[in-house]
């Protein structure tokens, strides 16, 4: 009942989002664009560009497509909004349910139905406008939650789940580069644990795990056989030699934004602020717990100045009472016999020392401190809280029990509820849902002139001009294709994220024999360049556009037909 109650509350929150007006823009338009090249001959075999180029001076792809087909079928079958938004609430039904089943499996009646009060909690803390949002570090939070699960699962001998641990774990790291470490050592952990329970058990002590590996390196070899192939065989050097390079010299791609790690300080203050202060991992610090930064120069150093960071002091503090309160816990288990909650300690005890690391190392560039790049810490501070009810319920008696878990499924439907409101966390995309109606315009008015036009086959689009992270161009670039134009581009950085095939040839580079498409927003939308046509246009703010500033813009998208002659004809 409380994992329907939770999925419920899913599929309204998408139903009503997709009544609302619900539009794909941004990186979010990304997602839609490459899941309709799913099985076309711009077939994806990467994910999305990521922000970690910025830093170490190489472009680097999240490593597959797994989200890209996820969303594929449906966005064919709804439509862009549509079908991006059934396809990640149908996804984050599913880890709903799959969480309580694992947990059920694990630890029984008692760890199902809290494990259900924190998968609550978790939807709760997204807020009802994430729970169909396919941004990356948005869409990995519940699917992550049922990654922990399965490796504490795995962890407590329950090695049958571990193909799940497997396959869930490639999607994160597929999806996400923030995921490369704990991922994969999480795995090794939970496996490496399972094979010492079996040293002293005689001959055949290890059959049972003969199944579950193979079918392992069946799931391993199968979700990561195109991010393999386009590295053996795609164009220039592979993704995964990039992203090993990014992470030790750095590339040569262009020339890197000064970047430093978070280093011990800062990083001890994130985790802090996450885990051990108030409001810790739940809804009201998902948007501020980790504030906007900027890097200031006094002259002698760079100094982060991130003033809605919690201070080293009761960051320390809170660590270190949180770490006293885990490990009391732990010892409470054991003195039980509980040996599945005394794997669950084991697996939070790894995962907080990977997350301590990782956090550490964890470049910061111009784009100051970022959660997206650490979401997993919501979650680890989440299997912390699990773990200490769970540890908590072991020591009661039989009445007592029964009694907490009717409270706990009660606090569940509670939370449930209190989902039900609209609430947007603006995380990624999300912060320009005002910008909705705007983009929805602008569609409807390109479908009009292109099905009136019928002359454009392919063009080539300019996405400069607005600015970095904006919401307008992607969706335009997607709708294009959608209505059958093939977009090219020129700059390389782009079309790894739209896919190597539409980079412009380099005989064809700056000879103009496209027809080429660029967007304005604000004060440049409302002017018509010399040579230039404008075939959508939302009339909004017509002041400058900045990131900022979320209003209702101004924006249009313009069509040169003949960009040489337009340059000869300009002043």
């Amino acid at each position: 009942m409380l994992a329907l109650a939770t999925s419920l509350v899913i599929a309204f929150s998408a139903a009503r989002g997709i009544r609302r007006g619900y539009e794909v823009i941004g990186d979010n338009a990304l997602i839609e664009l490459r899941g309709r090249d799913v099985l076309t001959s711009h077939h994806p075999w990467l994910g999305t560009w990521s922000s970690a180029s910025i830093s170490s001076g190489i472009d680097v792809n999240h490593p597959g497509p797994l989200l890209f087909e996820v969303v594929a079928l449906p966005v064919r079958l709804f439509g862009g909004p549509a079908g991006i938004a059934l396809a990640i609430a149908a996804l984050q039904i599913c880890v709903v349910w799959l969480v309580g089943w694992v947990a059920a499996r694990t630890g029984g009646a008692t760890a199902a139905v809290v494990a259900q009060l924190i998968t609550a909690l978790l939807v709760w803390t997204l807020g009802s406008e994430l729970l169909y949002d396919p941004w990356q570090p948005n869409v990995l939070v519940l699917p992550f939650w049922l990654f922990a699960v399965s490796v504490w699962a795995v962890t407590a001998d329950e090695v049958a789940l571990l193909p799940l641990a497997v396959g869930v774990g490639s999607f994160a790291m597929q999806t996400h580069l923030g995921y490369l470490f704990i991922v994969p050592i999480l795995v090794a952990f939970a496996l490496t644990t399972a094979v010492l329970r079996r040293r002293g058990r005689g001959p055949g002590r290890f059959g049972d795990l003969r199944r579950p590996v193979t079918l392992s390196v069946v799931v391993l070899a199968v979700l990561w056989a195109q991010p393999l192939w386009e590295q053996l065989f795609g164009p220039g050097r592979g993704n995964i030699s990039r992203i090993v390079v990014a992470g030790t010299v750095g590339g040569s791609d262009f020339v890197p934004v000064e970047s430093t790690p978070t280093g011990i300080s800062v990083g001890l203050r994130v985790l802090g602020s996450v885990l051990a202060l108030p409001p810790w991992w739940g809804r009201p610090g998902f948007d501020s717990t980790i504030p906007p930064s900027t890097w200031i120069d006094d002259g002698s150093e760079r100094v982060l100045d991130a003033p809605g960071l919690r201070t080293l002091g009761p960051s320390v503090i809170g660590l270190v009472i949180l770490v006293v309160v885990i490990a009391l816990a732990w010892r409470r288990v054991r003195r039980l016999g509980n040996r599945q909650l005394e794997a669950g300690f084991q697996t939070l005890a790894v995962a907080g020392a990977v997350a301590t690391v990782t956090t550490i190392v964890t470049p910061i560039d111009i784009l100051g401190l970022s959660p997206h790049k650490v979401r997993w810490l919501w979650v680890i501070g989440a299997f912390a809280t699990y773990l200490l009810v769970m540890a908590v319920i072991a020591g009661l008696g039989d009445a007592l029990r029964h009694r907490a878990l009717v409270g706990l499924a009660a606090l569940s439907l509670v939370v449930v509820v209190a989902t039900v409101p609209t609430y947007v966390n603006r995380s990624g995309p999300v912060y320009f849902r005002e910008t909705y109606a705007s983009i929805t315009d602008l569609r409807e008015q390109l479908d009009d002139f292109l099905e009136q036009d019928g002359a454009l086959s392919a063009v080539e689009f300019d996405a400069e001009g607005i600015g970095f992270a904006e919401p307008y161009t992607a969706p335009v670039m997607a709708e294009l294709l959608r209505n059958g134009v093939e977009v090219e581009v020129a700059d390389r950085t782009l079309a790894r994220q739209l896919g190597p095939d539409r980079l412009l040839g380099d005989e064809r580079v700056g000879t103009a024999t496209l027809p080429l498409v660029f967007v304005r927003a604000g004060e440049a939308a409302a002017i018509v360049p010399p040579g230039a046509e404008r075939i959508a246009f939302h009339d909004g703010d017509r002041s400058p556009f900045t990131l900022d500033d979320v209003t209702d813009r101004a924006v249009a998208v313009f069509l040169v037909r003949s960009p040489a002659a337009a340059e000869t004809e300009a002043p």
